[in-house]
């Protein structure tokens, strides 16, 4: 099953819009985050700073990489959904092969299971 089988032309262009959007600002925030993560790296470690300035570049750089990480762990999804619509599987649970439901992919583009799926997953943790 395809996508041209199970979504309409013009949702498929509004759902590559939508994806290309999110992907061109997951690419923003990774290049900010890691920038400030550079910036409480310089500001860290000399023998004269005060303890507690110390510790609070610690704790910035670590949030700047903990957001980075989840930014770029959401744009490889992205970039995943994207490569799908331009094979043609795009809308297809990669579990069991049912189309994914309209509303989720409007709510979630880059959802790769139905929503049963997804369910039985959630269950299982």
């Amino acid at each position: 099953m395809t996508a041209r089988k199970t979504l309409p032309k013009t949702l498929q262009k509004q759902l590559r819009s939508a994806l290309e959007s999110e992907r061109d600002e997951l690419v923003g925030q990774v290049s900010d985050l890691e920038a400030e993560a550079d910036v409480s790296r310089g500001r860290d470690g000399g023998f004269d700073d005060d303890p507690a300035d110390s510790g609070s570049a610690n704790l910035e750089r670590d949030r700047a990489q903990s957001l980075s990480g989840h930014a770029r762990r959401m744009l490889v999804q992205v970039e995943a959904a994207l490569d799908r619509l331009d094979e043609g599987t795009y809308g297809v649970c990669e579990n069991c092969g049912s189309p994914i439901e309209r509303e989720r992919l409007e709510a979630l583009p880059y959802a790769t299971l139905c929503m049963d799926c997804k369910r039985g997953e959630e269950r299982r943790r």
